[in-house]
């Protein structure tokens, strides 16, 4: 399923200030694409993700669903989206863990039994099943996530929004989520779409990256040209003796055996010391994806 955006704008109005929270954003996703939107706190992610699913209506521009206008068909959105909202209340705490999938399941159609079928799946996946007909208001945060992913996956959706899935999720049930959404997007051809700040989830699920910033998208990119966004190449090096005037940006230092070790981006340091007899070994580093990451966001 298609899903368009065309000069998309939304601003906040209040008695003292207005607050663009999105401006003009132009957006094309395929069918099976996933789509992480990275950005500070304010850039305009949650915004996007309501627009796209019709929960909050543009100024300007549109997006459309399969060439639908979702501002005009706001109830083809629902059936085509889910949605979980981060900050927003997904499920309800006075019902248990298998209350609430029944609710919502039977809200959308769903059979007793199918319903029955898809939380014992989904319960025992997330390690909740023996939470199942615990409230959900003593649950933990990150349990309460996941109650609220299994709701959106039960309605099997052909756009899957969702507002920082993995907040609030030990490392397992995380992995959970990204081997699900990688077998939704594979087999079912589900287009996902995720505002996250986890570097191992944009990692694991190895997907087009869109940055935005005071509701404009300034950079949208594949992973594997992500590395590529680093303006300076990193040098591991290493010297014979432990007497050595460093470079005054080098980093993660060691000292040992009669070597010395360090990092450095100074590439003229380097070139000045490549015939001095005790340098040992020059190694070019390949940064991390948190490492890219976190220079990307600070020069947003």
């Amino acid at each position: 399923m298609s899903l368009e955006i065309k000069n998309l704008s939304k601003t906040f109005k209040s008695k003292s200030k207005e607050v663009h929270a999105l401006n003009n954003i132009n957006l094309t996703v395929g069918s099976g694409e996933i789509i992480c939107v990275l950005g500070h706190n304010g850039a305009g992610k949650t915004t996007l993700i309501k627009s796209i699913c019709g929960l909050l209506r543009p100024d300007d521009g549109y997006v459309s669903i399969d060439g639908r206008i979702v501002d005009k068909n706001r109830r083809y959105a629902h059936q085509h989206c889910g949605a979980v909202l981060e900050g927003s209340r997904n499920i309800y705490y006075y019902l248990s863990a298998y209350e609430n999938i029944r609710y919502f399941g039977l809200l959308n159609g769903l059979a007793q039994n199918q319903i029955d079928l898809f939380a014992e799946k989904y319960l025992k996946l997330f390690d909740l099943i023996e939470f199942r007909n615990t409230p959900a208001s003593a649950f933990s945060r990150g349990m309460q996530q996941k109650v609220a992913i299994i709701i959106a996956l039960m309605k099997q959706p052909d756009i899957l929004l969702l507002d920082e899935p993995t907040l609030g999720l030990d490392i397992i049930s995380s992995d959970s989520v990204i081997q699900i959404l990688k077998q939704l997007a594979e087999e079912q051809k589900q287009t996902i779409i995720i505002t996250t700040h986890d570097v191992h989830l944009i990692e694991e699920l190895n997907s087009r990256l869109v940055f935005m910033n005071h509701g404009k998208i300034i950079r949208d990119c594949k992973l594997i040209d992500f590395e590529l966004l680093q303006n300076e190449s990193k040098y591991k090096i290493t010297f014979l003796g432990t007497k050595l005037e460093l470079p005054k940006d080098a980093r993660n230092i060691e000292c040992h055996d009669g070597y010395i070790y360090f990092e450095t981006v100074s590439y003229d340091w380097i070139q000045k010391k490549l015939n001095d007899n005790s340098l040992v070994q020059i190694e070019k580093l390949k940064p991390s994806i948190a490492e890219v990451y976190k220079g990307v966001m600070e020069e947003l």
